[in-house]
């Protein structure tokens, strides 16, 4: 399995973080999601999961901020590409669970919350995981349940280091 999102010189485009347009934006925080394209899904996968987190972050505010977490009903053709903005127009199959803003800021905390990096650039870590079942949570959920739910049921997983500017 691959994932692919597309850089810009490098970097995740500004629409989808810290300099995204107004429109896009909560506050500080960038709403829209940034297209994802997954290709060589194994045929029995029933469900992808997906998380995006700042590891980069743990020196600034003592933890991994998780800015998404979400899985993808199947069926699956051999690719999927999840389109811009999903997280806001949130297609039927993707079932979105809570970030890392969502205890200080539930208003902003379930679905993608965008890069923002304070202090430097950072490095974001996508993964992606094909299941061959789909996970018993209902919406939204955390992250470690997200992960709890996918041991063992893990048939393939990719991944890529997505960076952002500060």
């Amino acid at each position: 399995m691959h994932v692919h999102v597309e850089l810009e010189n490098g970097y995740l485009p500004d629409a989808y973080g810290k300099y995204a347009a107004p429109e896009d934006k909560h506050e500080w925080s960038c709403r829209r999601s940034f297209p994802i394209l997954i290709e060589d899904i194994p045929a029995d996968a029933e469900a992808l999961a997906l998380v995006f987190l700042d590891w980069d972050s743990v020196p600034v505010c003592g933890f991994p901020w998780v800015h998404w977490t979400a899985f993808i009903q199947g069926p699956f053709d051999e690719s999927l590409e999840i389109p811009d903005d999903a997280s806001r127009k949130c297609p039927c199959r993707l079932i979105q669970g809570y970030n890392s803003a969502a205890k200080s800021e539930p208003e902003r905390g379930t679905g993608y919350v965008g890069p923002c990096p304070p202090d430097a650039d950072h490095a974001y870590t996508l993964k992606v995981y094909a299941l061959d079942e789909e996970p018993l949570l209902d919406a939204p959920f955390w992250a470690n349940e997200l992960i709890r739910a996918c041991r063992g049921h893990v048939i393939d997983e990719a991944g890529m280091l997505i960076p952002s500017r500060s």
